[in-house]
């Protein structure tokens, strides 16, 4: 049946069926995963894992309960895989690449959603974007899969060398961070190639590159010189490469006689201090034990993870354009300017509202996870605020404790990657908006504030 025959969709709004089709494609994937010959042992590895791997790859989180290489077998890990894929470039991507191959006579409300979605009002334009988006997100992932696989054939032979290539590829770019080095090191992630520059860059580029998102390498190819840039462009930019240098610099600092760095050259240190400082944008990948690092780092680690990487792209957190724009209006109001602005550009009182909204709900959700986490499980307090800020934001990073946590707290971990996947304003305005009547209006008040 095709697509735009199902009808009970027009009843649906932008936001439901972002958050239905997740919801499916983590049911589907759980299903796949319990599956016996999913597992190495040939025993289902039960529901909760399997809903909490599945929950962890759609919404390309990364956190694990259990080891991915010595538990999965091929197909449970080319299940992850797909699923990884599907979470990362998003479901409205894969609908429209549907339409253009089964119906490029496609009805005008299905592409209007998908042109909501992606921020253009051309609905014309809608299958070639989405044409230039696959092209280019597949095409990065082949070019990690052979830098990858170059350093890994020698390791693990020609087969599996391949296969570790496109894995770990795809994890980067989607910002998954899952990984199958626990034939190296269980749970071990990537320290094993903590001195393999090769290898760290790759990935990070990956993450870097998945986290800035579709529109922007967009306008960066096609329109070549800065000041034909969007203005949501050079936000992203200018703000992901303070980001980097800023937080690149300070984890040099922190860590460079601490044990995280322990054994390393100083030219392995910086390196290292970069992939912190791309990884903790919600990527997952570790090549240092983050338990050792120091507690400034830690702070550090999860302020990067709430920041995340940009709308419209495989990242999680608030986004950088939200941290831009909270920046601006604090600075603005402090300075008593009356107007918001950035690159010569007014920033509407809806979009700082926004802005404040989903870094307001991400710190509450986040907060009340991690005294959740503390009172349910012997984690301690600075682990399980860890363990709650890296859910929320698609992260995957773990002061290792996750395996260990309460059946409660694995629980309200998978909300928690949920909500942070889906949007936290895509759940609440698309089922629990109320509706006002603007015949009502209630006379202002003045409060002290300050």
């Amino acid at each position: 049946m095709k697509f735009r025959k199902l009808r009970f969709l027009y009843n649906l709004n932008i936001s439901q069926i972002i958050a239905g089709v997740y919801a499916l494609l983590i049911i589907i994937g759980a299903i796949l995963l319990d599956l016996p010959f999913a597992t190495v042992s040939g025993k289902s590895v039960g529901g909760l894992t399997s809903l909490f791997t599945s929950t962890s790859a759609v919404c390309v989180t990364g956190l694990s309960i259990v080891d991915i290489w010595s538990t999965f077998s091929l197909f449970g890990q080319f299940v992850i895989l797909i699923l990884m894929e599907a979470g990362g470039l998003g479901f409205m991507s894969i609908i429209s690449i549907l339409f253009y191959i089964t119906d490029k006579s496609a009805n005008i409300r299905s592409l209007s959603l998908i042109a909501e979605s992606l921020g253009t009002d051309i609905i014309t334009d809608i299958l070639r974007v989405q044409k230039r988006l696959l092209i280019g997100s597949f095409s990065f992932e082949l070019i990690g899969t052979v830098l990858l696989s170059i350093r890994f054939i020698p390791v693990f032979g020609v087969g599996k060398g391949i296969w570790f290539g496109i894995f770990h590829s795809v994890s980067a770019f989607c910002n998954a961070g899952f990984d199958l080095m626990g034939i190296l090191s269980p749970g071990g992630s990537l320290v094993s190639w903590a001195h393999d520059p090769v290898v760290l860059l790759t990935i990070a580029s990956l993450i870097i590159i998945g986290g800035i998102g579709f529109l922007v390498w967009n306008d960066m190819v096609f329109a070549r010189q800065i000041r034909k840039w969007s203005i949501y462009t050079r936000i992203v930019i200018l703000t992901t490469a303070l980001l980097l240098v800023a937080s690149t610099i300070c984890f040099m600092c922190f860590e460079f006689n601490a044990p995280a760095f322990d054994g390393m050259t100083t030219g392995e240190k910086l390196v290292n201090s970069f992939f912190q400082a791309a990884t903790t944008r919600t990527a997952g990948f570790a090549s240092v034990d983050q338990a050792d690092l120091t507690p400034l780092s830690v702070m550090l680690t999860m302020f990067l993870m709430i920041v995340g990487g940009s709308a419209g792209s495989t990242a999680g957190g608030i986004k950088t354009v939200t941290l831009m724009i909270i920046l601006k209006t604090l600075v603005s109001n402090l300075t008593g300017k009356k107007n918001v602005t950035i690159f010569k550009r007014t920033i509407t009182s809806d979009q700082i509202q926004n802005a404040f909204t989903v870094a307001g709900g991400f710190l509450l959700l986040s907060g009340i996870g991690g005294f959740f986490i503390e009172l349910t499980s012997a984690a301690g307090l600075r682990a399980s605020f860890f363990e709650s800020i890296s859910a929320l934001a698609t992260v995957g990073l773990s002061l290792g404790v996750t395996s260990a946590l309460s059946l409660s707290s694995k629980l309200l971990l998978i909300v928690l990657m949920y909500i942070g996947r889906v949007g936290l304003l895509t759940l609440t305005i698309g089922f629990f908006k109320v509706k006002e009547n603007p015949n009502i209006r209630y006379p202002s008040v003045k409060l002290m504030i300050g």
